[in-house]
């Protein structure tokens, strides 16, 4: 899988351009605030239709309406041609010029890997959960339609708790409970391979205490309904369903201590970037292809030994797109990014080619229309 070019229009503070990348690794370099992070956020748009933001419209240029992105993918064989949209509260996918929902891209295509991954480990249950449920969601989509269905619920029932509905109970529980049911029998079972992968990288990162992953649940499969029952006092005090996979978190010990609670900067990051090369492994053996690297800022908060590790993971995989700013050594290709232009430098440009196999493995810099 490869990234043959992306182009953006109105995105956040990115120039309108093409850029075209090649295989192996891409260095992008430059001062803090030259657009680095913004480029690695559109190309994991483009791909994956995913963002963290809380409003679309934070993606748009200021003084602008709308913004676009798109990717030209090559993978199986073939080039796919990805696009997304961009309205103030809205967002329109297409693959190939066909309009499609999330679940219907390349559910495998990137892996991003930046330095607010320490909140893996230090953040609240619900970013742990949101880590866990898009991993699996990209690899199943029915888990994703089902975790939707399931989020709606408790939603509705939310509102009949606070409406005092007590009579509407009976109906969102027996739905709750199949779709919960359902939700945790996926992630306890992703959750065992998951582990075996995190303890492996957390190791080979050089990790002297050992990494353990789990499921800490508010309620399970068998007693779900019981549950109900047994918390409906709580649950009508609150005006909020208090049991179920919405609430429940991925724990994290290293060592025998929880993670969370003891780990240094410096371990949470090794963790952090555990759980990004289990997320990669997972997403390759799902797929059965390797997905596009994207590491940002690859030197933060990491001392010779990781940054070695994360620099020989990003030569070991078909394609990376590694920012910093410094340059990542060893690469392909270098930008330099500066207010959102990316420049490729002249002594790293190789010859232009004609065929699509060819092609990834050449770079340029096009303005959009010229």
């Amino acid at each position: 899988m490869l990234l043959q070019t992306l182009t953006t229009l109105n995105y956040r503070n990115l120039a309108p351009a093409t850029l075209h990348f090649p295989a192996g690794v891409s260095a992008v370099w430059g001062p803090n605030g030259a657009g680095k992070t913004n480029l690695l956020e559109a190309v994991y748009l483009a791909l994956t239709g995913l963002s963290d933001v809380t409003r679309l419209e934070q993606l748009i240029l200021q003084g602008e309406r709308e913004a676009y992105v798109r990717a030209d993918l090559w993978q199986g064989g073939s080039l796919s041609v990805l696009e997304v949209g961009l309205g103030r509260g809205r967002r329109t996918l297409k693959a190939d010029g066909v309009r499609v929902r999330g679940q219907e891209l390349p559910r495998g295509s990137a892996v991003w890997i930046r330095p607010e991954d320490s909140e893996l480990v230090y953040g609240a249950p619900s970013v742990r959960r949101a880590y866990l449920d898009e991993l699996l969601s990209r690899i199943s989509a029915r888990y994703g339609q089902q975790l939707s269905r399931y989020e709606r619920t408790v939603a509705q029932r939310n509102a009949a708790l606070k409406a005092g509905e007590d009579w509407a109970m009976p109906i969102w529980e027996e739905t709750l409970a199949k779709l919960g049911s359902e939700i945790m029998d996926v992630r306890r079972r992703a959750v065992i391979r998951l582990a075996e992968l995190a303890f492996e990288a957390n190791a080979a990162l050089g990790s002297s205490k050992p990494l353990k992953l789990g499921l800490s649940e508010t309620t399970t499969p068998e007693t779900f309904r019981a549950d109900f029952t047994r918390r409906a006092a709580e649950e009508r005090a609150r005006g909020s369903t208090v049991i179920g996979p919405h609430r429940d978190d991925l724990s994290l010990t290293l060592g025998d201590f929880p993670a969370g609670e003891y780990a240094s900067r410096g371990e949470a990051r090794t963790i952090a970037l555990s759980l990004r090369k289990a997320e990669f492994e997972l997403l390759h053996e799902r797929f059965g292809e390797m997905p596009l690297l994207l590491i940002d800022d690859f030197s933060a908060e990491l001392d010779p030994s990781r940054r070695a590790f994360l620099l020989s993971l990003a030569a070991s995989v078909p394609q990376a797109i590694v920012t910093g700013t410094e340059k990542a050594p060893g690469a392909a290709l270098s930008f330099r990014a500066e207010s959102g232009i990316f420049a490729p430098e002249q002594n790293s440009a190789p010859e232009q080619s004609s065929t699509p196999e060819q092609a990834t493995k050449h770079t340029a810099l096009e303005q959009v229309g010229g």
